[in-house]
Order: C-alpha cells, then structure tokens, then sequence
C-alpha cells in the first residue's frame, strides 16, 4: 500500500495520468468526468516540480496529449497543426505558472481560486484571438445536463470554473494530506456551492416544461453527397476513388479527391464534367423531394444542412425561384443551404464557393440571404458576411438562421439573446471525429441565450434541442436510411440571466488573474531589490 501511495504521490506519474484523463476527455472520446481528474493531475505535477520541469515537461505532456486527442479533429494540413498545437500547448501551460509562481498552495482555501480564475482567464481571451471556444474544456460536459445548466447564467464559463476549481481544490486537499481537520470548513464551503449549482440545474430541468409550451414541428434535411467527389474525380482522371462518408477532413483520400475540384471549379462547364453535374443535379433533386415528404408529414419549417446544395452560380435564380413556388405550395418556411460554385481561374484572392442559408416563406418570398460569418480557418474563405444575425418573424416564433462554426461563437452568439430569438436553426457540415461534439457545442449557445435549437448535419449527428439542452430529436447520419430528422420543438425562448449580467465572471476571473501576475511581478522586483542591496552592503564591509 505505501508502495503504490508512493507511486501515486509521484509528479511524473501525476503528468502521464493527466495526459490520459485529458484525451479520453477530448472530443474524439469525451468521457465527460476524465477531464476533472485530467486538470487535476496536471495542477499536482506542476506544483510538485520546479518551474523548468514544467516548462518542458509539462508543455511536452501537453503538446503530446493535445496531439492524440484532436489529430483528425483540426481541419489542417499535419505540419500546420503541429505548429498550431505546439502554440496552444505553450498557452496553455500558462495557468498552472501562474499557479505555481504565485506559490497558490501556501495560500490557504483562497488560493485555491488563482488556478481557476487563471484557467477562465485564458479561454475567455482565446476568444478575442480566434473568436471561437472550440478548446473549452466546458465542451466536455454534455453528458452532464445538470452542471451545464449554469450556462444560463455565467455561460460556458460557470462549467470551466467548476472544473477547473475542483482541480484546485483536489490539490490543497492533497496539500493538507486529507487531514479533517484542516480541510472541513473549505469542503463545507466548496460543498455548498457545488451543490447549489447541482440542484440549480436538477431544478431547472425538472420545470422545463408546462402545460402552457407551444410546439411547432420543425424538419432537417441531409444527405450523402460524396458521390460528388467521386464522380468528379473519376470526370477529371479517369480512374475511380472510394470515399467514406466517415473519412475525415485530413484523410489522404479526401484530399487526393480534393485535387479535381480545382480544374472544376476553373471551368465546370467543359464536356468531361457532364456526369458531375448530372450528379449535382440529382443530389438538388433529392433534397426537394425529402423536403417535399417532410412538408407532407407536417413540417412547417424545414432545413437543409451547410451547403448541401452545390450548384452553379448560373443555376442559383433557377434554383431560388424552384424553392420560392415549392415553399408557397407547401405553405411552409423553407431554409435552403447552398453552396454557390463561382467558376474561373483559381486563385486565393477570388471567392471561389458561396457558403450561404436562404429563407423562403410560406408566401413564396425571399425573406434572407444569410452568408457563414465565420469561416472555419484553413477550409473557407471570407464570405464577406456582416456578422448580423438574421431574425424571421412568424407564427412560430422568431427563428434565426446561422452556418455551423458560427455556433462556437459566443460573442456572436449573443445576438440570439438580444434580438429575443426563439428558435436557432444552425444547418451544419461536420466530420466523424467530432461527433457529436460540436453538435453539443451548439447546445451551450442554446441554454446561455435561452433558445430551442435545429441543427441538421451531414456526416454526423443531427440534434433538436430546447432552451434547457434536452435533446427532443437526433438522428445519426451513418446509421439513418434517409438522413432526415423531424421534432416538435417549443415556439418560445426562455430569459436567461446571462443575457442580463453577460461575461460578469470572466471579467472577475481577468481581475483576479491582473492583480496575482502584478503581486508576482511585485515581488520578484522586491526580490531582486533585496539581493541586490544585500550584496552592496557585502561589499561596503569588505
């Protein structure tokens, strides 16, 4: 026993404990209780060695647990992501430093605050860099509905706090070897909270729904379009290529198939391409037929996933106008997702692809041309988007259409609780790895601002959800024979406070954070100061 206490009690073992924890809590897996021990491990090594070693070593088990959890998951040539992991790894090392320079374990219950605080430091200026909260270790908690209720008030922050406190709180525990004494008025406090967060989000869920709720019945419409590069690159070469609709973005295959799209785009009209458009042609044909199902089943709003809809810019007014007669004939809310080819010569400085979410009316008119406003990095252009929101007003509520990665937005996102929306339809692309990650991503945006959410997806799992995050519909593209998801999903948002109090705990968090970097910066001039007069004085008496 005191051999494997020993063991255990090991920084080095602490480091390769938190390296497994974090990838099994990473999206590729996302066992949602890996992540608290994962942080809690990694604070134990950085605080048990000194500061060199966890310069090295901790950026390396970092950068090594970073790159098996989220290779395949990044859209990136491997080169770039090994350069942009490396960046991350040496950010995110950060917070244990700070930890660790402000000597947060010789300060008590309340230094168990400087790591988190740190921590939410970190995620919330990662937003201003990159704009989006893809590494929030909040993501990880899905599984867990009642935690993920304070995202109605903090947003995502509330959960990375929790996390990233109990890590905290596990090493000044550890710190005082368990002993009650010493720890039971700080358990006692840290009990209460976490426990009034707790019965917070069992509350909230259990009053989730009233006999007063209105429904609509809203449809998702996707389909398996690989049949697309396959046939273009059998057009361009004259040999066959096999791809997988679980492949991801990174594959070898996807990108040799990749190598056709460049001559096609360049001149789609030339002979050779005929069967690639006749393709194009049939997968249009596809969608208004599902959607002509779903509208017959009852659906009185229905959404096509991202750009599931690849036409030519020449065919866009036909195909506009083809959408326009079927949503008054149906007498329904149409939101095609389009992805607009602008043919001729390649080059990075020309839009190449449109990436846009058109609403047609039961009325027969062109209620919004929304254009993605945040094009993930390395796979789209700028659209040229004006970053505003859309709001439909109809019977069903007000609904706003947004393109996938706009979702891991919540700066952006913030917009679906101002303008009052209702319900966020969010047609979206993902890939196997990331599935059903970033679909629950989405699902955070929905419970901070107060809103039901669509999200029809291709490639992955397509989920309908209310304001509170219950799921109340998905459907699993590889499992699915027709790739459509219908629900009846609440006509009316819920206030939340975060959408009166905002980003009051990150500012705290940043406050907290400014004051121990000076108090360290401090006294290491104190320090210095002190040495040096020390040595003067040496050198008077001599």
């Amino acid at each position: 026993m005191k051999t494997l206490k020993r063991y255990l009690s090991n920084p080095y073992v602490a480091l390769v404990l938190g390296m497994l924890f974090m990838i099994f809590g990473s999206a590729k897996w996302t066992i949602f209780i890996a992540p608290w021990f994962g942080l809690a491990f990694l604070l134990y090594f950085s605080r048990n060695v000194k500061l060199w070693q966890v310069l090295v070593f901790g950026v390396l088990g970092l950068y090594i647990s970073g790159l098996l959890a989220t290779y395949e998951v990044f859209p990136a040539p491997l080169p770039i992501f090994m350069i942009i992991l490396m960046i991350v790894s040496l950010k995110s090392i950060i917070p244990y430093l700070i930890d660790k320079l402000s000597k947060a374990k010789e300060k008590g219950f309340l230094g168990t605050l400087i790591f988190p605080a740190a921590f939410i430091s970190l995620e919330y200026l990662n937003t201003f860099e990159n704009g989006d909260v893809w590494s929030s270790i909040a993501n990880t908690q899905y599984q867990f509905k009642a935690i993920q209720q304070i995202a109605s008030v903090f947003g995502i922050w509330g959960i990375s706090f929790l996390v990233a406190w109990f890590a905290s709180l596990f090493n000044w525990m550890t710190g005082l070897q368990w002993e009650w004494k010493k720890i039971k008025r700080g358990v006692a406090i840290a009990a209460t909270i976490y426990v009034v967060v707790l019965a917070f989000g069992i509350f909230r869920l259990a009053f989730s729904h009233t006999s007063a709720d209105e429904y609509v019945k809203i449809a998702g419409v996707t389909i398996d379009n690989t049949n697309v590069m396959e046939t273009l690159y059998e057009d361009e070469f004259g040999k066959t290529i096999s791809i997988s609709p679980e492949t991801s973005q990174a594959s070898a295959e996807l990108q040799e198939a990749n190598k056709a799209m460049i001559p096609f785009i360049e001149n789609p009209a030339d002979d050779k391409y005929k069967r690639t458009l006749k393709t194009l042609e049939g997968n249009l044909e596809l969608l208004f037929q599902k959607t002509a199902l779903l509208a017959d089943e009852g659906a009185k709003i229905v959404v096509w996933s991202e750009a599931i809809g690849l036409i030519i810019n020449n065919q866009e007014e036909g195909v506009i106008q083809r959408a326009k007669e079927f949503a008054r004939e149906k007498g329904i809310y149409l939101f095609i997702s389009l992805g607009v080819i602008n043919p001729g010569p390649y080059s990075p400085d020309r839009l190449l692809l449109v990436n846009k979410t058109m609403t047609l009316t039961p009325e027969g008119e062109l209620a919004n041309t929304y254009l993605k406003s945040n094009p993930v990095p390395f796979a789209e252009q700028d659209y040229g988007s004006d970053d505003i929101m859309p709001v439909i007003d109809t019977p069903y509520g007000k609904l706003s259409p947004v393109i996938c990665y706009d979702a891991d937005f919540p700066h952006f996102m913030k917009q679906a609780g101002s303008n009052k929306t209702d319900i966020l339809l969010i047609p979206s692309g993902d890939w196997k790895a990331i599935d059903p990650y970033h679909a629950q991503m989405a699902v955070l945006r929905g419970i901070e601002n107060g809103v039901s959410i669509v999200r029809p997806v291709s490639r992955a799992t397509s989920l309908a959800t209310d304001p509170y995050g219950n799921i109340i519909a998905k459907m699993d593209f590889f499992s699915s024979a027709d790739k459509t998801i219908i629900a009846n999903v609440k006509t009316r948002g819920v206030a939340t406070i975060y959408n009166t109090i905002g980003d009051v705990l990150p500012y705290l968090s940043l406050v907290l954070t400014a004051y121990i970097i000076l108090d360290i910066l401090f006294r290491a001039v104190l320090r210095r100061k002190k040495s040096y007069l020390k040595g003067k004085t040496r050198a008077l008496e001599a």
